[in-house]
């Protein structure tokens, strides 16, 4: 799977801008390096500034990261298509699975596949599984 900050990077070399330029005044040249290599996460705010540093829009990295991941357990489309489907069975698979991974995103992806279900009527969402401050 493609990470973030391997698109990011994608996009920055391409336009010839130097790890120091893409992080001045807005992470340090270190953070960026780390956060390129798949060591570390960034703050959705932060990327944003950095996205606007290169010159590229939201949508374009959006893009980029959907094909470079298309093939490569983008489970989102799985997702879609079973709520969509009402399959019930899939999706608790698919909670299974995101509930023994670690990290923001997999909190998010939890909470998502519980949200299906719940309207599904195949689950409940409790207070806890939506607590804003767990997830940042």
């Amino acid at each position: 799977m493609t990470e973030i900050g391997e698109v990011f990077k994608i996009f920055r070399t391409g336009k010839n801008v130097t790890l120091k330029e893409a992080s001045h005044n807005i992470v340090s040249y270190p953070f960026l390096s780390k956060f390129e290599r798949g060591l570390t996460d960034i703050s959705f705010t932060h990327l944003l500034e950095l996205l606007d540093r290169i010159n590229v829009q939201l949508s374009e990295f959006k893009f980029l990261y959907q094909k470079c991941n298309a093939n490569n357990n983008d489970l989102l489309p799985s997702f879609q298509k079973a709520y969509q489907s009402g399959d019930i069975v899939v999706l608790k698979s698919h909670l299974r699975l995101w509930q023994h991974k670690q990290g923001k995103f997999a909190e998010l992806q939890v909470i998502q596949l519980k949200m299906m279900l719940t309207t599904l009527n195949a689950d409940n969402i409790t207070k806890k599984n939506i607590d804003p401050r767990r997830l940042f």
